[in-house]
């Protein structure tokens, strides 16, 4: 994989993608009508993360993965284990979006078709398109990014056409004060969706101008960023903040209400579509992480061979998930963020920085 490079418009594309998967789901269970508020906040508080902390520790070590850095600077005995509960993490989250896009298809779509089919046959073609390798994949995701462009400007000139957009929704501005706003960022900023973002300590090494990381993510946090905080604030004038927090897809209740004189109706396809898109490169690059990860640690040559093995822990992780589905869902929300997504995604990678600028001052005495 070292040889491997994408460019700048290509990691943009990934990144922008990535972030933006999460417009299909609920993010804020506590702001209410203010959701678009804390997702605006959680934009700026992982803009930060990511130019402070992340592309610091990349600045160090640009010809690095993730793992690589934990072994560098943790030493092996240290690094090695972190590297394998990051991987852990990776797995898991792989197995949740998979588990949550084909409960979605076979929902609107195949209602008639077995979950897991569906999900072998998603988890055979994010095996597919890892074979071919990281360069397909930020090839694909720019035509994609054309597509989800495409898909955001006709549903929302589709809901404003349609006349059914109340302002008033969005009233009282901040009832319940500050403190449900900032929860609710704090939960965006570091966790689901834009803390994530970390995840692509994996792959900036592969970019071809290691320099461009800074401008190709922050120009992917603000422009996702921003695209979310406007789709939720459109929501809720759309179907109210009770409306919002009782669906599933909250996107989904908005699109159905369209109806451009009794012409355009029924654009459900579109916000499947979308999902589906999103999901898809953010599925492909966390079980790219996975394969890297295990590849960087245990120094294997080839990291085709690790693919299968991969893809097949994957799809038994999202079987299992499935039979607790209840329980998962509450787990991720409620508790999750805070044991294990707080400290993987902020603390151990402030902790690295620290001792890197630590290492790099008794150097220079």
């Amino acid at each position: 994989m070292n040889k491997i490079k994408i460019d700048q418009k290509q990691m943009f594309s990934l990144m922008f993608l990535f972030v933006l998967s999460a417009i299909v789901t609920s993010l804020t269970p506590n702001a209410g009508q203010d959701s678009w508020i804390s997702i605006f906040i959680g934009m700026l508080g992982s803009l930060c993360l990511y130019l402070f902390i992340f592309c610091q520790i990349f600045n160090h070590y640009p010809e690095l993965p993730l793992t690589g850095i934990l072994v560098k600077v943790f030493s092996k005995y240290i690094g090695i284990p972190l590297s394998l509960v990051y991987l852990c993490y990776f797995v898991y989250i792989t197995a949740i979006a998979t588990r949550h896009l084909a409960d979605t298809i076979t929902t609107h779509i195949l209602s008639e078709t077995p979950i897991a089919v569906v999900c072998f046959l998603m988890i055979l073609l994010i095996v597919y398109g890892c074979y071919l390798g990281f360069e397909v994949l930020g090839r694909t995701a720019e035509i994609l990014l054309i597509w989800m462009v495409i898909f955001g400007l006709t549903g929302n000139l589709s809901v404003i056409a349609s006349g059914i957009i109340k302002w008033k929704n969005l009233q009282p501005v901040l009832e319940n004060g500050w403190l449900p706003v900032l929860k609710d960022a704090f939960l965006v900023s570091f966790s689901f969706p834009m803390g994530e973002i970390f995840l692509f300590l994996m792959f900036l090494p592969y970019l071809n101008r290691p320099e461009s990381a800074r401008k190709a993510g922050s120009a992917a946090l603000v422009l996702s960023g921003l695209s979310l905080s406007w789709t939720f604030m459109l929501i809720i004038t759309v179907i109210g903040p009770s409306g919002a927090d009782a669906a599933d897809i909250p996107l989904l209740n908005m699109v159905e209400k369209i109806n451009v004189g009794n012409f355009i109706q029924r654009m459900d396809s579109i916000v499947v579509g979308t999902f589906v898109l999103g999901f898809f490169i953010k599925i492909s690059l966390y079980f790219y992480a996975i394969v890297l990860g295990v590849t960087d640690v245990f120094k294997i040559k080839n990291y085709r061979r690790m693919i299968i093995p991969a893809a097949s822990l994957v799809f038994i992780t999202t079987i299992f998930i499935g039979e607790y589905k209840e329980e998962y869902g509450r787990f991720r929300q409620e508790i999750f963020p805070y044991i294990v997504e707080l400290p993987l995604i902020i603390g151990i990678p402030l902790l690295l920085l620290f001792l890197i600028w630590v290492r790099k001052r008794f150097r220079k005495k």
